[in-house]
């Protein structure tokens, strides 16, 4: 199996030996990139050029690749070389998150949108079918994303890896929505918390706990999202925590990695991003910086973990387009790739590279809101 690496497509990998080969959504195509020796990666070719890929998944049956984009719909590819879209079904084609689950011993594949909507395929991405439930989920009519258009998307997806009918949508702006009989109805499950949701992830062996990452906080819930605790201060260095990655054999142990403070701070070229650790299901976290730059001016827009027995190997993409590497559970990093495009779920690298300016008068993010950013921004 290829290692996909992407804003909002498949983060948790198992393998009986690790992969040679990682597949990088950009935001000009597909960057495959190989391990030609035990400590040297190199980008070897590009596929889908000219289209900005934000989620990218691997089915591992049928081994047919998915990538979603924000300008074309969705791309499948039988061998990873030869792509093509495929949309039928698909009224919306700027898709935002894929995911995959199995259901009867058949693929189902989710595709989240903006407009914020879910789409389902059951018969490998030929063709696709709204999840008409979700149009009708609580507090729609509030959902809405700080810059233009001023639309909320479904960022993330999560499918409980032992209740296919269990699924949590990351609704940017809008909160953390769960189903638990695969999509007829949704409860809105981030009551009393800001609803910038970007991550969800349940843990496979206590599936009522789960961790929720967003632009102002970072919660676990020890009852299937009933009610949460903040761990953000556990985590200062991060006021916009994004990527969340578990070990698929040693759930307990994890990473997570954002910004410092939310994104309109990042006009002035810097996220000043960070990584933190836990080995002890987020009880307590340690910064890692053990290969690290003082200062981590992108941002970390995509993160994948590739588990083999025990140990592990995590990749973060970064909107600079660098590809970093931790082969020792997140302790210390090594920069495999630099020459690569931007990776970016949709305008931030374009902030960090000064190619876009959000000021009052542009953005639409309400005043309790803004106190919060203009927090986050001081607190240092």
């Amino acid at each position: 199996m290829t290692v996909c690496l992407s804003p909002g497509g498949k983060t948790l990998h198992t393998a009986t030996q690790f992969s040679d080969q990682l597949m990088v959504a950009t935001v000009n195509g597909i960057a495959v990139i190989n391990q030609t020796s035990p400590t040297a990666w190199r980008h070897r070719r590009s596929h889908l050029e000219e289209h900005h890929i934000c989620a990218l998944l691997q089915e591992p049956v049928s081994g047919r690749y998915f990538a979603g984009s924000h300008d074309g719909g969705i791309a499948i590819s039988d061998d990873g070389e030869n792509w093509h879209f495929s949309n039928e079904g698909l009224d919306i084609e700027n898709v935002f998150s894929l995911a995959v689950s199995q259901k009867d011993g058949k693929a189902l594949l989710y595709a989240g949108t903006e407009p914020a909507a879910l789409f389902c395929s059951d018969d490998l991405g030929e063709s696709w079918n709204r999840i008409s439930g979700f149009d009708k989920a609580p507090n729609r009519d509030t959902w809405t994303f700080p810059a233009p258009p001023f639309i909320g998307h479904v960022k993330s997806i999560t499918v409980d890896p032992q209740n296919s009918q269990r699924i949590y949508l990351c609704v940017e702006q809008g909160g953390l929505y769960g189903t638990s009989d695969g999509g007829e109805t949704w409860t809105d499950y981030t009551a009393g918390m800001p609803n910038d949701a970007h991550r969800a992830v349940i843990h496979p062996q206590r599936p009522e706990r789960i961790y929720l990452a967003n632009g102002f906080l970072f919660n676990r819930s020890d009852d299937g999202g009933q009610t949460w605790f903040e761990m953000g201060d556990q985590i200062s260095r991060i006021g916009y925590a994004d990527q969340l990655v578990f070990h698929p054999n040693q759930p307990d142990s994890m990473i997570v990695a954002g910004g410092y403070a939310t994104p309109d701070a990042w006009a002035t070229g810097s996220a000043k991003s960070a990584i933190y650790r836990t080995t002890d299901g987020g009880d307590s976290w340690n910064q890692a910086t053990a290969g690290l730059p003082d200062e981590i001016m992108p941002s970390f827009e995509a993160g994948s973990i590739e588990a083999c027995a025990d140990q592990s190997r995590i990749f973060l993409g970064n909107t600079h387009g660098e590809v970093w590497l931790s082969d020792d559970e997140g302790g210390s990093w090594q920069r495999i790739v630099a020459d690569i495009p931007w990776v970016s779920k949709c305008f931030h690298a374009d902030l960090i590279h000064g190619k876009l300016v959000l000021g009052d008068e542009d953005v639409q993010i309400p005043d309790e809101l803004r106190e919060k950013m203009a927090e986050m921004v001081e607190r240092e």
